[in-house]
């Protein structure tokens, strides 16, 4: 696990650095880029250009520990026209039937998009943090530790400044055996300028 996890952080981080080589000048927009509105200004390369961003996620996982629905806010900050950095954190209800908890956890991320279609482009990347649990049921479970979460996913213009995004990410808990798994994520992007 170990050895999966350090290969997929070295992954990560080496296309960051390859892809931000020869972009300490400024970007100069492309037809990709470039939008007009209908009085023909120029008005969209700026949501693609050293920009920030904050957005509401929800989450929806199965991990072993049951059912869990998350909610939380992130915030990132482009440092090319591509890569960004930020932070994330969410808290919510794991759990099903006869078990019930609580789970909140957050962390620093890094990510990468590219467009691919006119208005739509892929976004992935990973989050390291932390985070705690404790479940109620036929016994008490007090759990947490360190996180990774690898995500990838598809963002969609739906305003001037507006993204929807949905992906899906993975929880690797190295030191719990409740919480690791596969989650479906929704979120609204908005830019700050």
């Amino acid at each position: 696990m170990k050895n999966i996890l350090f290969f997929i952080i070295s992954i990560f981080f080496s296309v960051q650095v390859l892809a931000q080589t020869g972009d300490s000048q400024e970007v100069v927009p492309t037809d990709q880029t470039a939008k007009t509105n209908l009085a023909g200004e120029y008005i969209y390369a700026d949501s693609y250009f050293k920009k920030s961003k904050t957005g509401v996620t929800v989450k929806y996982g199965m991990p072993a520990a049951g059912t869990t629905i998350f909610y939380g806010w992130r915030f990132v900050v482009y440092n090319t026209e591509k890569f960004f950095v930020g932070g994330q954190g969410y808290t919510g209800q794991l759990g099903g039937p006869t078990d019930v908890g609580t789970y909140t956890y957050g962390g620093m991320l890094a990510g990468y998009d590219f467009t691919i279609f006119d208005d739509i482009y892929v976004e992935w990347g990973l989050q390291a943090g932390g985070g705690g649990a404790k479940m109620s049921g036929s016994q008490t479970i007090s759990t947490g530790g360190v996180i990774l979460e690898p995500w990838f996913g598809f963002n969609s213009k739906i305003g001037e400044n507006t993204d929807f995004n949905y992906s899906f990410s993975y929880f690797l808990t190295p030191n719990d055996l409740y919480l690791p798994g596969l989650n479906f994520n929704l979120r609204v992007d908005f830019i700050i300028d």
